[in-house]
C-alpha cells in the first residue's frame, strides 16, 4: 500500500532546501530569490510500504560485535570514536581553522599506513607538496600513504578506484564539489 503525503512545493535552486510555502530568502543557505515553485500542486505518489527484512529489537539486545573497530593508533582519537574507526563509516571532524585537524588526520593516515593498510589522503585545500612537508615534520611518511590534491568529486572517486584504499581522508569535504549538482562547493546541496 502506498501512502500519500503532500510534499514541499518550493525548492531552493542553490542548496535544495524545501518549504511548504514560498519565501524570498532560503532558510538553509540564506540566499535571496533562489526559492522556486517545484510544480503546481506537487503531491507525492508515496512510498511503497515493505515488510522489514528483520524485526526491530530492543537496544539492549543488540550486539556490539557487529561493529568491529580498527584502532587508529592515536589513543584520544580512538576514544572519541568509541574505540576506533568502524569500517565503512563516514566520520566528519570539525573545528576552528588552525586547531590541528589536518595534522591529526595526517597522523591517523600515517599510522594506518605503517600497519600495512593502504590510505588515500585527498587534500582539497593544500597541494600535495604542502602535505608532504607537514608529513616530513611529523614523521608521517610511508609508501602505503597516497596523496592527491583534488576538488572535483568525480576525480576523487577516480583516485579511490585506482588506489583501492582501506581508509580515505578528504581534507576538507566542504571544498569538494561535483559538476552533477547545483551550487558551489561548501553549499549544503554539494556537501550532502
Amino acid at each position: 500500500m502506498a501512502s500519500k503525503r503532500a510534499t514541499p512545493a518550493y525548492v531552493c535552486t542553490e542548496c535544495g532546501w524545501t518549504s511548504m510555502k514560498w519565501v524570498g530568502r532560503c532558510g538553509e543557505c540564506q540566499r535571496w530569490g533562489t526559492v522556486e515553485e517545484q510544480g503546481a500542486g506537487a503531491v507525492s505518489t508515496g512510498v511503497k510500504v515493505l515488510a522489514p527484512r528483520s524485526a526491530a529489537r530492543p537496544i539492549t539486545q543488540i550486539s556490539t560485535s557487529d561493529a568491529p573497530r580498527r584502532k587508529s593508533g592515536v589513543g584520544e582519537f580512538d576514544r572519541v570514536l568509541g574505540g576506533g574507526i568502524v569500517p565503512g563509516a563516514a566520520i566528519l571532524l570539525s573545528g576552528e581553522p588552525g586547531v590541528g585537524k589536518s595534522t591529526l588526520l595526517l597522523e591517523v593516515a600515517a599510522r594506518a599506513a605503517k600497519e600495512g593498510r593502504r590510505v588515500l589522503y585527498v587534500s582539497a585545500e593544500e597541494s600535495v607538496a604542502q602535505v608532504r612537508l607537514r608529513a616530513e615534520r611529523t614523521n608521517a611518511l610511508h609508501d602505503e600513504l597516497f596523496l592527491a590534491s583534488e576538488v572535483d568529486l568525480g576525480t576523487v572517486l577516480g583516485h579511490i578506484d585506482e588506489v583501492q584504499p582501506e581508509l580515505v581522508i578528504v581534507d576538507s569535504v566542504q571544498t569538494v564539489a561535483s559538476a552533477e549538482f547545483d551550487g558551489a562547493a561548501g553549499m549544503p546541496g554539494q556537501v550532502r
